[in-house]
């Protein structure tokens, strides 16, 4: 039997882990495709990164209003109930926002210089159906059926000889965005139940999978059968490196921030070839009641970015860790009847970390000159992608045309 176009051991690797591991290891994985060659020798699971992305979705619609607040009189018109009040507000030195409360971690960042905010981004034509929206962030494709990631591609882009099975790994969910034509990121949807799932709790099972890879046959199974003992191996490795992060009081939810930040610092220190790791936290749909919430979530984000990279800082990996914040659209300018916002267009992005050039906001948001009751759209997000993929190295073959123009980052 001959292999089918386009599939190969990198390719089983993918199947397998999907379907044989996660059966018995139920941790809902499915492993991603090899990491780019470089100078050094791999060891067992590669090279180690020379620099990793860390996204983190704030997926629901995070409102950017409130999150930099336009210094303008406008604001406590449209939201009477929602708004903060300016004694509230945290001043950065030099910001022209008002900066929410929940996003003291973040103060250090922009003092450093290490604070790119890009306000009234989107994508043309941007929907305001969750689903639609999603999928058009993550395929970076508005517009054309979602098949593929911008990060799955570029993964794909760069594939090189050597095999790095953690090359690419989400945290809290499973994503579009770093599934490519062929393969697709790991995927941890729980912190707590991979910690505590033993990957050789059935061992005799774990036994008879790995032995079927010692004598592979030919054609498509035989290359399944090869690539199963370093599926199990590099699913063995994942789950011990979730298992130093530390459950906190607050861990008891499959998505807890902290937990996916603090498994985040662990995958990165364990020099595993991780380049890229997607990490989702949802709960930013804040129709109702919103002024908590929303503290509660940014505070969640600020708090775990800074944690972040005071970890890295001190093992000498922050400086090769970039953090790019998304959302899949802002929220509306005015509030509504429920002491919330709704689906609105233009959002905010953050690029975080020393990778970033200058602390600057690009773009801006102006509440006296709305887009149908929405933030004008002023910046297209597959700019800031084109950036954060440059800074990344190689080839991204992401999506048509020319956004290399914007220079927030260091490259």
């Amino acid at each position: 039997m001959t292999i089918p176009s386009g599939m190969n051991r990198r390719t089983f690797l993918e199947l397998t882990g999907g379907v044989a591991a996660t059966a018995v290891l139920g941790t809902g994985l499915s492993l991603a495709r090899a990491t780019p060659a470089g100078a050094q020798t791999p060891g067992r699971f590669g090279n180690p990164a020379q620099r990793t992305l860390v996204v983190v979705e704030m997926e629901g619609g995070n409102d950017a209003i409130n999150t930099l607040v336009p210094a303008t009189g406008t604001y406590h018109d449209l939201r009477p109930t929602v708004a903060l009040g300016d004694d509230e507000l945290l001043q950065f030195d030099g910001l022209a926002y008002g900066v929410h409360p929940a996003l003291a971690g973040l103060e250090s960042f922009w003092t450093a210089g290490q604070f790119a905010g890009f306000y009234g981004i989107g994508l043309p034509q941007q929907s305001r159906s969750h689903f639609v929206a999603q999928d058009a962030w993550r395929s970076a494709t508005p517009g054309e059926p979602a098949t593929s990631g911008w990060l799955g591609r570029w993964l794909e882009a760069t594939t090189p000889v050597h095999e790095v099975p953690l090359r690419a790994i989400s945290l809290g969910s499973d994503t579009l965005a770093a599934q490519g034509a062929t393969g697709r990121a790991v995927a941890v949807q729980s912190i707590e139940n991979f910690r505590l799932s033993p990957p050789h709790g059935n061992q005799a099972v774990i036994d008879a999978l790995a032995a079927m890879g010692a004598d592979p046959g030919t054609g498509v199974f035989g290359q399944a059968q090869a690539a199963l003992p370093a599926t199990i191996e590099a699913v063995d490795e994942l789950q011990a490196i979730i298992a130093t992060v530390a459950p906190t009081q607050d861990d008891l939810a499959p998505d807890d921030t902290a937990a996916l930040f603090a498994a985040a610092q662990a995958i990165i220190q364990a020099d595993v070839g991780t380049q890229v790791l997607y990490l989702t936290i949802d709960g930013f749909d804040t129709h109702a009641g919103q002024r908590q919430r929303h503290h509660d979530l940014l505070a969640s984000i600020g708090d775990g970015v800074d944690t972040l990279f005071s970890g890295l800082a001190a093992t000498g990996h922050a400086e090769r860790t970039l953090v790019l914040t998304i959302s899949e659209f802002g929220r509306r300018a005015a509030e509504n009847g429920s002491a919330g916002t709704d689906h609105g267009n233009g959002g905010l992005a953050m690029l975080l970390g020393p990778a970033v050039a200058r602390s600057a906001i690009y773009g801006g948001a102006d509440l006296n000159d709305l887009d149908d009751g929405d933030l004008a759209q002023v910046l297209d997000a597959r700019s800031v992608y084109d950036n954060a993929l440059r800074w990344l190295g190689g080839v991204h073959g992401s999506f048509e045309g020319d956004w290399s123009k914007l220079d927030a980052l260091a490259i």
